[in-house]
């Protein structure tokens, strides 16, 4: 039988049942050496046997290794390790059968050159680590075949336990670096894990990472900026220990190669990451290629397409104007209406009431601000581009306000109407601070995409 058939024929017998087996077995004692030849997908027979959970096929196979004395290096085996199977599926039974019979089998590599504690690190199987780390502390310094040691791996995959763990078996961890001559900030930075980050940043004796360079002369700050991850630009800038100043091979800091990367079509992500760095303080070197007011062509200079922004500032005027006229209108049409008898003619039946009072400063808050939103609109329709982004600064925070007073006005008006209905004024209250709250959220950033217009104002 060829090897690739016997490959097919016992993956089809493992999905099979339970009384199919004793074929299996024979395949597996009189296959030869069969039974690690690998399938398009790198797994052998042994490797199904282990994926698979078949405590006895696998102890047959490795007992037959060792009667016969097969794959006593461990480099002749092929495919996928047989470990990997076992740490994938988290079975530390059987990682404890094959490791106990085969102890070489610690250093198999998959096509990635990958070793089964770089494959734990990989998983974040803790439990794993730690019993091929007591089998074997050299794993630790195996690389992969993308020069990664585990450390990296726990590090750019962000489990920060298995991290920990590693870095105690590390003899010195400052000098272990990728082929890139990366280590462990420069790699989590890379792979935006903020939690990675936090830790090293309170940790002390890593001090000496976070201003490091790699070959190509990046920081790790550079390395979050360049693949565009705020949050990690942020905790970063955040800490004073890091030198916002540096330059990387081309001579650019960290500001200077997210804004080298900055298109015309840039996402929030990106747009939180340039602002996380403005904020911080962090300074452009002196031939920055930062994207200019006035952007120059082969007929010479054009001025910004003012087009568009005529387009937002009618929208906005449109939802402050609704916004406004819906206010009004609430202004005079109370809830509870208004009394008919003296001496309290023409006020309000339910003055004295809590949400009726809140009612009514929130919803003269909503059309006040509203108003001042659509005359500083008004100014911005004169064309001048200061003036536009002047007053859209000033617009969309009140804006906002109006439409969250507005919001809140509404939740008093209807939660004093149906108070007597207790179940239903809670109802709707809980439902106005989900929606309010959802608000706040979509809203809030808005506000600082204007600081980024400021110097993109093409986008």
């Amino acid at each position: 039988m060829g090897a690739v058939h016997f490959v097919e024929v016992v993956e089809t017998f493992y999905h099979a049942k339970n009384h199919v087996l004793s074929f299996v077995e024979y395949l597996i004692r009189y296959g030869g050496e069969v039974s690690f030849v690998a399938n398009n997908e790198g797994k052998s027979p042994f490797y199904l046997a282990v994926e698979f959970g078949k405590v006895d096929l696998v102890e047959l196979r490795l007992q037959i290794c060792i009667d016969e004395g097969y794959y006593s290096n461990s480099e002749d085996i092929k495919g996928n390790s047989p470990l990997n199977a076992a740490i994938r599926g988290r079975n530390k039974g059987m990682l404890e059968i094959i490791m106990e019979k085969m102890p070489k089998f610690i250093l198999l590599r998959d096509e990635d050159g990958e070793t089964p504690l770089h494959c734990a690190a990989s998983e974040g199987y803790y439990e794993g680590v730690q019993y091929l780390l007591d089998k074997s502390s050299e794993c630790v310094l195996e690389r992969d075949g993308n020069g990664f040691l585990p450390v990296h791996t726990a590090s750019g995959k962000g489990h920060l336990d298995i991290l920990r763990k590693l870095l105690q078996h590390c003899p010195d961890w400052r000098e272990l670096l990728t082929n890139e001559g990366e280590n462990i900030l420069h790699v989590a930075a890379r792979n935006g894990k903020s939690n990675v980050i936090d830790y090293i940043l309170k940790t002390p004796e890593h001090e000496k990472l976070l201003n490091e360079r790699d070959d190509s002369g990046n920081t790790p700050l550079h390395l979050a900026a360049i693949h565009w991850y705020p949050k990690v630009v942020s905790s970063l800038t955040w800490d004073k220990r890091i030198n916002l100043e540096l330059v990387n091979g081309d001579g650019m800091t960290a500001l200077d190669a997210a804004e080298e990367r900055m298109d015309t079509m840039a996402s929030f992500r990106k747009r939180l990451t340039w602002m996380a760095l403005k904020s911080a303080g962090a300074p452009n070197r002196k031939c920055s290629k930062v994207p200019k007011l006035i952007t120059q062509t082969s007929l010479g200079y054009q001025q910004p397409n003012m087009e568009k922004y005529k387009d937002r500032i009618n929208t906005l005027l449109l939802v402050a104007t609704l916004v406004a006229m819906v206010t009004y209108t609430a202004g005079f049409t109370m809830p509870g209406g208004y009394n008919n008898s003296d001496p309290n003619q023409g006020m309000a039946t339910m003055l004295n009431k809590s949400k009726f009072q809140i009612f009514v400063i929130c919803n003269t808050i909503a059309m006040f601000s509203s108003m001042i939103v659509a005359v500083s609109l008004i100014w911005a329709q004169l064309g001048d581009l200061n003036l536009i982004l002047t007053s859209l600064r000033l617009a969309l925070p009140l804006l906002g306000l109006a439409l969250f007073m507005m919001s809140l006005a509404f939740m008093a008006g209807v939660c004093l109407v149906v108070s007597k209905l207790t179940w239903l004024a809670n109802v709707v209250l809980i439902m106005g601070i989900v929606f309010l709250s959802i608000l706040l959220v979509l809203f809030i950033p808005l506000c600082k995409i204007l600081e980024v217009l400021k110097h993109f104002i093409h986008l």
